[in-house]
């Protein structure tokens, strides 16, 4: 059944338990970003080794992936869809290149360790694409708040 109302979508994100556990992966994934993100700096200026800078990395996608569990989840409970819904096609796409990425910055981080430069370089595309997803989340987010798209609430059943 397709959801026609403003109303009806805000009666299941309400009744979703997903909405309440969601933005705190999300908001720790964020947090363990900013954090990761001073430590490589400090690494750079060889204040820290690259070992807590790889163990916060780390924090940051073990968070991504609660993130992308609950928000699976969650998009499910409301939409109908666990991915790709049409309400979230473009943040779904987004969040797998993020995923992608990550998993790319593991893989290589275990299995060529002693190439620090490329691991670097994985790292830094990862970490841009994840702020092009946080940006349009928020973009997105304060779209919502202003004026609901009623072409939006359409989904298959």
């Amino acid at each position: 059944m397709p959801l026609t109302s403003l109303e009806e979508v805000r009666a299941r994100r309400s009744a979703s338990i997903w909405t309440k556990i969601h933005p705190l992966f999300a908001l720790g994934q964020l947090l363990a970003f900013f954090i990761s993100v001073g430590l490589l700096v400090a690494y750079f200026f060889g204040r820290v080794p690259f070992g807590l800078v790889h163990a916060w990395v780390m924090t940051k996608i073990g968070l991504m992936v609660g993130a992308v569990i609950t928000g699976a989840l969650w998009e499910k409970d409301v939409f109908g869809h666990y991915w790709f819904a049409p309400e979230f096609f473009v943040e779904d796409v987004m969040t797998v290149n993020v995923f992608i990425l990550q998993v790319a910055y593991v893989l290589m981080a275990y299995t060529h360790p002693e190439k620090l430069n490329m691991i670097l370089w994985v790292l830094g595309i990862a970490y841009f694409v994840y702020i092009g997803n946080v940006a349009q989340y928020i973009v997105r987010t304060a779209n919502m708040q202003k004026k609901p798209n009623p072409a939006a609430l359409q989904i298959a059943a």
